[in-house]
C-alpha cells in the first residue's frame, strides 16, 4: 500500500499535491486552520463585491492545464479563462501613461504614443530583448524549474554553473533591462515585474526578467469568476481524487522521533501518525512555529532571522459609485521617484511617503464583480514587512486608517480627482492580516526574496534538511513564488515522495 500522507495548509501547493499524490494511489489528508481554502488565494464578499485578496492574475496557464490533464481532467472546462489586452497600463509623473501589449504591432503603436522620435529604436530595443529572453527561457525552465533543485556542490561541478552567466544570473533585472533601453521609464516598464515576487528590480537577478517575457509571449490572464474560482477547482479536483481536506484544524507542531518526521499533533493536543509529511505553510515559518527547538539543526532562529524576505503589501479594496474609464483592467501608478521608493521599502526599510501603487479592476472584465452600475478597485502599495515610520516600528492597527488617507490622496491626484466622493465600500488590509490569514512569517507577503544567494539550488530544499520524511510546497522553497511556480512546486515535490518511495 502506498504511503499515507500529511499535508499542512490548503493553499494552491498544497492542493495540488494533494491531487497529484491522491491520483498516484497515496492516502492524502489535508489539514488547514482555515475554515476555508486558499492560504493567499482568499475571496472576501462584502455588500455585493467579491474581492480577491492575493493574486489577482494568471499567467503560464499550461502549468494549470498541465495539473487537470495528470489527473484525468480538463482545465478549460473547469475555469474560464480570458487573455487581457492591454497587459496593464503604466502610469507616469504628468499623467502620462504607456500601454504594455502582448502584440508586437500594439506596442510598436505605444512606444510611437510615447516617444515618436525614438520610437523605432524602443522597438528595436524590445524586439532584441524578447529575442535574448526566448533563447535563455527554455533553459531556465528545465534546468532550474522544473526539475527538483540539486545541491549546491552538483551544480559547481556540472556545465550548468556557467549557465548562471548566460542566463544573466549575476546582473540585476534592472542591468539586464538598461541593455536594451535608455528611457529609464521603458526600463521599469520591463523590470518592475521583480514586484511580482516581492523584489526590487535592482536586486533580484536578471534571471527573472523571464517574468515579462513570459507576460509578453504567453499572455496575462483573468479568471472570469475569480482567481479563488480557480483554487476551488483544484480543491474540487483533489477531493474528486480522494483527498481528504480537514478545515479548522491548526497544527501546533510536527512531530519528529530520531530524525524522522512521524506525525502531527493538533492544537487540541491530538497526535496523528503519518508516513510523510508535507508544509504548505510558508518554509520560515513552518521551521519557526512548528518544529521544536532542539529539533532544528539547520534552519535555526537565527538562520531564519537573517534571511532576506520579500516585501509586505498594504492593500485598500474600493468599491466606487463611478467608474473610472482612464483605468485598465491592470495599472501600476509609479512614483515620482521610483528609485527612492525601491530604497525605503528594501533599504530603509521606511513607510514610502509617494510609493508606487498597483491598481486592479476586476470589473473591467467581469462587471459581475460588485453591484450594478459599480466598480471594485483592488490598491495594493507595496511596504516593507517590516517597516518603520519616523523612527518607529509601525503598528497597523494604529497606522492604517492615516495610509489609506495618503494613498487616496496620492490616486486623486494622479488623475482619480473625485474618489474619495464616490467610495461605496472601502476595507483596509494590513502586514498583520497576511501574518493571520496565511501565516506568513513576519508578515512577508511574497515569502524568502528571490535574491541570487536565495534562488535555484540556494533556495531551502523541498525535502528538509532537518528530518526525514519532512517536504515542502509554496512559495519560500523550489522553484520560487507566484502561483505557476507553486503548481510546479507541487510537482517537483510530488517527485521527490515518489523517489523515497520507490
Amino acid at each position: 500500500m502506498n504511503s499515507h500522507v500529511v499535508i499542512i495548509g490548503a493553499g494552491i501547493g498544497g492542493l495540488a499535491l494533494a491531487a497529484r499524490l491522491a491520483h498516484d494511489g497515496y492516502r492524502v489528508d489535508v489539514f488547514e486552520k482555515n475554515t476555508f481554502p486558499g492560504g493567499r488565494v482568499a475571496q472576501k464578499k462584502i455588500k455585493g463585491y467579491t474581492i480577491d485578496v492575493g493574486p489577482t492574475f494568471l499567467l503560464m496557464p499550461r502549468e494549470f492545464e498541465e495539473l487537470f490533464s495528470y489527473c484525468g481532467e480538463s482545465f478549460s472546462d473547469a475555469v474560464e479563462l480570458e487573455r487581457l489586452s492591454p497587459l496593464y497600463r503604466l502610469h507616469y509623473t504628468g499623467m502620462k501613461h504607456l500601454d504594455v501589449h502582448d502584440s508586437l504591432p500594439l506596442m510598436r503603436k505605444s512606444f510611437y504614443e510615447w516617444d515618436a522620435i525614438h520610437a523605432e529604436k524602443n522597438t528595436q530595443g524590445f524586439i532584441d530583448f524578447l529575442s535574448h529572453e526566448q533563447e535563455k527561457y527554455p533553459r531556465i525552465y528545465e534546468k532550474f524549474i522544473a526539475k527538483p533543485a540539486r545541491s549546491v556542490a552538483s551544480l559547481l561541478f556540472s556545465p550548468d554553473v556557467l549557465e548562471l552567466f548566460r542566463l544573466d544570473g549575476f546582473s540585476s533585472m534592472w542591468e539586464n533591462i538598461s541593455t536594451y533601453f535608455d528611457d529609464d521609464a521603458l526600463k521599469l516598464a520591463f523590470s518592475f515585474q521583480s514586484m511580482y515576487i516581492g523584489e526590487s528590480p535592482f536586486v533580484a537577478p536578471g534571471t527573472y526578467s523571464m517574468i515579462p517575457f513570459v507576460e509578453l509571449t504567453q499572455g496575462v490572464w483573468f479568471p472570469k469568476k475569480g482567481i479563488q474560482h480557480v483554487l476551488l477547482q483544484i480543491e474540487k479536483l483533489a477531493k474528486k481524487k480522494g483527498a481528504r481536506i480537514h478545515y479548522g484544524k491548526k497544527i501546533n507542531q510536527i512531530l519528529i522521533e530520531d530524525g524522522k518526521a512521524i506525525g502531527i499533533e493538533l492544537e487540541n493536543g491530538e497526535k496523528i501518525l503519518f508516513d510523510v509529511v508535507v508544509s504548505n505553510l510558508d518554509l520560515p515559518a513552518t521551521y519557526d512555529r512548528l518544529l521544536p527547538k532542539e529539533k532544528k539543526k539547520k534552519y535555526t532562529s537565527e538562520r531564519l532571522a537573517r534571511m532576506r524576505y520579500g516585501s509586505s503589501a498594504f492593500l485598500l479594496f474600493i468599491g466606487t459609485k463611478k467608474k473610472y474609464a482612464q483605468l485598465e483592467h491592470h495599472n501600476v501608478f509609479f512614483s515620482d521617484d521610483y528609485k527612492k521608493n525601491f530604497d525605503e521599502i528594501f533599504r530603509t526599510r521606511t513607510i514610502p511617503n509617494d510609493p508606487s501603487v498597483y491598481v486592479n479592476v476586476p470589473t473591467k472584465t467581469n462587471p459581475r464583480l460588485a453591484p450594478k452600475g459599480k466598480q471594485l478597485l483592488y490598491v495594493l502599495a507595496p511596504v516593507p514587512y517590516d517597516a518603520q515610520h519616523e523612527g518607529k516600528p509601525v503598528e497597523w492597527s494604529t497606522f492604517k486608517e492615516e495610509y489609506a488617507q495618503t494613498i487616496l490622496t496620492l490616486l486623486e491626484k494622479r488623475g482619480l480627482g473625485d474618489l474619495r466622493k464616490n467610495i461605496d465600500l472601502l476595507e483596509i488590509f494590513t502586514p498583520e492580516d497576511w501574518q493571520s490569514l496565511a501565516g506568513m512569517h513576519l508578515g512577508s507577503t511574497f515569502g524568502l526574496s528571490p535574491t541570487f544567494g536565495q534562488s535555484s539550488v540556494f533556495r531551502p530544499k523541498q525535502k528538509s534538511e532537518e528530518a526525514e520524511n519532512l517536504y515542502f510546497v509554496g512559495a519560500s522553497t523550489h522553484p520560487g513564488s507566484g502561483m505557476p511556480l507553486v503548481l510546479v512546486s507541487a510537482r517537483t515535490c510530488q517527485a521527490l515522495i515518489r523517489e523515497k518511495n520507490k
